[in-house]
């Protein structure tokens, strides 16, 4: 009975460690968020673990439950485990990798595209901003640090002027109240004041903004517009016709 026993035990103690990993190593081979530390990982061989760190200013992501790879902040998921490895970072990049803010809340259309330690600058699709939380290029007035109506060049006029009801069509959304203004400039562009902040929109090279239908339109349904293109043109016009040589006098 004795001898069954000890045989039992030793089955369970072989095929327990075979089918069990360490809490280093879950599995033999893989890649593992370790600790409290959201850019370390353990890396297992054949059940060996190893300590790794990923480079300044990217995140180790738990891909599945034995894969995983260093990435950007916005697609890692840290969950609790909040430490991080100290900064390494340049005169021009507060970590080695990453995207940050220009730091000028004026000019929030261009950011700083991190590697290595060396910033190269990039520039939003015309109007949007970059957002540091999640990596993308989104509307001024949400991105903490833009100044929208610096960045745009226009201020919103208040939603109780005297000639505000004329000027600008208003619209609610579940963002809230939106008011529609032709650029200054241009009648390709316009604006969309939501709750008192700009947001540019642009109607492309053949197109004006309508303020009747507060859409993009022909330029023959946009009269004013359509007087300025015609006006522009005629002025090209003449500077392309070839200048007129004096006949000599007879």
């Amino acid at each position: 009975m004795a001898k069954i026993l000890i045989s039992a035990l030793l089955c369970v103690a072989m095929f327990g460690s075979m089918g069990f990993g360490s809490p280093e190593c879950p599995t033999p081979n893989g890649r593992f968020a370790s600790g409290e530390q959201c850019d370390s990982y353990t890396e297992c061989q054949d059940g060996t673990p190893v300590e790794k760190l990923c480079p300044d200013g990217l995140l180790f992501h738990q891909r599945t439950k034995a894969t995983g790879e260093c990435t950007y902040a916005p697609y890692s998921t840290c969950k609790e485990r909040a430490r991080l490895q100290p900064a390494n970072g340049t005169e021009e990049c507060p970590r080695q990798f990453g995207f940050y803010p220009n730091g000028d809340a004026t000019k929030c259309g261009v950011y700083r595209n991190c590697a290595h330690g060396v910033a190269s600058l990039t520039k939003c699709p015309e109007g949007l901003a970059f957002n540091e939380e999640t990596y993308q290029c989104d509307w001024p007035d949400l991105v903490a640090n833009c100044n929208a109506e610096a960045y745009l060049g226009f201020n919103c006029p208040a939603a109780d002027s005297a000639d505000d009801s004329a000027a600008a069509p208003v619209d609610v959304s579940p963002e809230g109240e939106l008011r529609y203004y032709r650029h200054p400039q241009t009648c390709k562009k316009y604006f969309v004041c939501v709750n008192g902040h700009p947001r540019l929109y642009n109607c492309g090279k053949y197109l004006a903004f309508n303020s009747q239908s507060k859409l993009c339109d022909f330029y023959n349904k946009v009269p004013e517009c359509y007087a300025l293109l015609k006006e522009k043109q005629r002025l090209k016009a003449e500077k392309q016709q070839p200048p007129q040589v004096a006949q000599p006098e007879a």
